[in-house]
């Protein structure tokens, strides 16, 4: 799949082939977070047959028949019954409330059945990280979290934001949304996650690669980038850095010079050292 983009919103220019792992790293107001809502609306538009976009051009060589998943905020999965039911609602007596695509979307899917076991590879290794289960209870309607050891389910809300961020893919994996041929959209799912679960988290990242699953990872943390670099050498992978210029964005190809990376990522090291110098 190939995704160009000039001067729409925030993006000067991008050019981002996606096959395999695609890593998008740079700062905050980069226009990361709009790439990945920009692909998820335009595989969308492909499958639905919609128009396309001006400014935008969207191109793959191989048949999509899987919608985008986009995750970023775990606050999501403690909010979901809320979230679900005021949809229920707004759509049945058309009441004046609206929800992104992206959110709507993820709660159809959060909604669905298991249809795997818990045999699955990349479960079992989350079960082991967070030490139990998130997983959809049908008939409460809602997101819970078993603890190993504990006797009592615990609600969402009382979970950490790493665990829940394990967790959906935990429930998307048992329900068969993330399979060869679906397209995973992460937007800085470092935020919540201790540096070593940064480490656990991209090595369950190109795991789901190696099942044939394509993911777009938008990162600004150096444990994270670095983790799937090394952990992502036997696939596909394509890096890029978002670079803001004056207003706009420019994203840019740096496979050939990594270093591009994690010298922008270190610039707050180095501000805090040139201060230490000074006292």
């Amino acid at each position: 799949m190939q995704l160009k983009i000039k001067d729409f919103q925030i993006i000067k220019n991008a050019d981002i082939k996606l096959d395999g792992l695609t890593v998008i790293a740079g700062e905050n107001d980069t226009g990361k977070t709009t790439i990945g809502k920009i692909l998820f609306s335009e595989i969308r538009h492909y499958l639905l047959k919609h128009k396309k976009t001006n400014n935008i051009e969207f191109e793959t060589e191989n048949v999509i028949t899987n919608f985008p998943i986009f995750i970023d905020n775990p606050t999501f999965l403690s909010q979901f019954n809320y979230l679900k039911n005021t949809m229920v609602l707004s759509q049945q007596y058309q009441l004046n409330f609206s929800l992104s695509n992206e959110i709507g979307d993820l709660i159809l899917r959060i909604s669905q059945p298991k249809i795997t076991t818990s045999g699955n590879q990349q479960y079992k290794q989350i079960k082991d990280i967070i030490n139990g289960e998130v997983y959809y209870d049908s008939l409460e309607d809602n997101i819970f979290y078993k603890k190993n050891g504990l006797k009592d389910k615990l609600n969402m809300y009382q979970t950490s934001s790493g665990i829940k961020m394990f967790g959906f893919l935990q429930i998307l994996i048992l329900n068969g949304s993330l399979k060869k041929g679906s397209i995973l959209i992460l937007d800085e799912p470092e935020i919540h996650l201790h540096p070593k679960w940064q480490l656990e988290y991209a090595k369950i990242i190109v795991s789901l690669v190696t099942e044939g699953i394509k993911v777009l990872v938008n990162s600004h943390s150096p444990y994270m980038i670095e983790a799937l670099e090394l952990y992502s050498k036997n696939i596909n992978t394509n890096f890029y850095l978002a670079n803001k210029l004056a207003e706009t964005s420019v994203i840019e190809n740096v496979n050939n010079n990594l270093e591009l990376i994690y010298k922008k990522l270190a610039e707050p090291i180095s501000i805090l050292e040139e201060l230490e110098d000074v006292e």
